[in-house]
């Protein structure tokens, strides 16, 4: 039985948690203190398109700190936090007292470009694994998942070469948990597909607050997320790295024949935050961007402006 920390109890820690339970997993969630009482009173409950599960509270333990962690050895650590909380949760692992051996995976399940270099501050390289995640989850309760869509499966890789072997058992208890999952070499270039993903559509989507969908259907939404893709592989070619498509124009036969489609009805995260009065991963997405471009003398117009205007929004509306 694989033993799992899920160190962010949102919706993507959530939605993870409840494939891992479904597949006889042993599951220690770590959330806000409202979050932690729901799921203590209640278990946890997913809906959506992967059917109805429900995990009763005794099934699984859940902490509102780090440091009330018993001190045992945990296979994997899951990081399901917001990108801009990486470092703060990094320093809470290195100082808290559960066991980091050689043997502990730390798996970051995040949005954006850089996670791992922050969080190698707090762990070996070799133990630090990235997932590619491209599933829709939000929370209707504290306690209730819901899957809206899924595009493709969750991949796990590591971005410093480590062996990825170890990845096997958490891929296969993703799979019998009825979650789609697997083990990749090539992470940095799924990772940099979802930067092309996220950065012409989460915050335009939040923006002007509507669907993926409508982007698509629009034409002057799409100049917008065009000029964004075309900086988007200038900047990530100018930084050493690839993804699955050599230019933007292959990128964007997909992009609107199929990635759109798949999603057409998700509203993205940043406009979940900013209802919320939360603070968006906008500086990991189009702020990413915006910081590699300027290192390299690439103008970014497209992606400075969404991110000024989104920080815009983010300063009125975070409580």
């Amino acid at each position: 039985m694989l033993k799992v920390l899920i160190i962010g109890a949102g919706a993507v820690g959530l939605g993870l948690a409840s494939f891992l339970l479904q597949s006889g997993c042993r599951v220690t969630l770590i959330g806000r203190e409202p979050t932690v009482n729901s799921l203590a009173a209640y278990g946890l409950d997913r809906i959506g398109i992967f059917g109805d599960f429900h995990s009763p509270p005794e099934s699984f333990t859940v902490f509102s700190t780090l440091k009330a962690v018993p001190s045992e050895q945990f296979d994997f650590v899951l990081v399901c936090v917001k990108s801009f909380d990486t470092e703060i949760v990094g320093q809470q692992i290195k100082n808290s007292t559960f066991q980091k051996s050689s043997l502990v995976k730390f798996v970051l399940c995040q949005n954006g470009w850089g996670n791992a270099e922050t969080f190698s501050k707090f762990a070996p390289q070799e133990n630090i694994f990235s997932a590619r995640i491209i599933t829709g989850f939000t929370c209707p309760e504290r306690n209730k998942v819901d899957v809206t869509v899924h595009a493709q499966p969750v991949h796990l890789g590591s971005l410093y070469g480590a062996d990825l072997d170890g990845l096997i058992p958490l891929k296969h208890a993703f799979g019998e948990g009825g979650m789609p999952s697997l083990v990749t070499p090539d992470i940095s270039k799924d990772l940099w597909a979802k930067m092309l993903y996220n950065c012409p559509l989460n915050a335009l989507g939040a923006l002007l607050e509507v669907s993926y969908g409508l982007l698509g259907e629009n034409k002057n939404a799409r100049k917008i997320m065009e000029i964004i893709i075309n900086e988007v592989f200038s900047v990530m070619h100018a930084m050493g790295y690839g993804t699955h498509w050599n230019n933007s124009k292959s990128y964007l036969e997909d992009f609107y024949g199929e990635l759109l489609p798949s999603t057409y009805d998700h509203e993205s995260s940043m406009l979940q935050d900013l209802r919320a009065g939360k603070m968006t991963e906008i500086e990991a997405i189009n702020g990413v961007i915006v910081l590699e471009g300027k290192k390299r003398n690439i103008l970014v117009p497209g992606n400075s402006m969404i991110r000024n205007l989104l920080q815009f929004l983010q300063g009125r509306s975070v409580k």
